[in-house]
């Protein structure tokens, strides 16, 4: 086989393992979110907020690529749920973080109940070996 040939035979195989990649995680996704009535970008942001602590509209705006108002009103609704509470700083009181409230936090373990911790741990060493891989690819 060719040099030519065999790299197209890998980019095919790339392509191929991409989609299915994409399509699993979103079944996934899927999965874990059917059972209430929130979107998949509400479970992103709970889960972002869990991770990090605290974010901004702007930082909302941007790790979910929605427009600010989109994010403030994706907040509107989980604040109404009262999985998420506004909160001002206070050396800024025009400056406002979400935080994840304990009844949030309940909410994004409860997605995972039916799940067992062996296999949590090998879903999360498996992402945890794509992220290290795009990680070095993509800057």
């Amino acid at each position: 086989m060719s040099r030519e040939a065999e790299k197209e035979q890998a980019i095919y195989k790339v392509m191929d393992h991409m989609a299915s990649v994409q399509q699993k995680s979103q079944a996934f996704v899927e999965l874990i979110t059917k059972r209430g009535a929130l979107s998949q970008n509400q479970i992103m942001l709970m889960f972002q907020l869990q991770l990090t602590g605290s974010l901004n509209i702007t930082d909302i705006a941007e790790r979910l690529v929605i427009t600010p108002g989109a994010a403030s009103f994706m907040c509107d609704k989980l604040e109404d749920l009262e999985y998420i509470e506004r909160i001002r700083t206070k050396e800024d009181r025009r400056v406002v973080n979400i935080v994840l409230t304990e009844q949030g936090k309940q909410h994004n373990l409860s997605l995972f109940d039916t799940f067992e911790v062996a296999d949590l741990g090998k879903i999360s060493m498996t992402l945890q070996m794509i992220d290290d891989l795009m990680g070095g690819i993509v800057q």
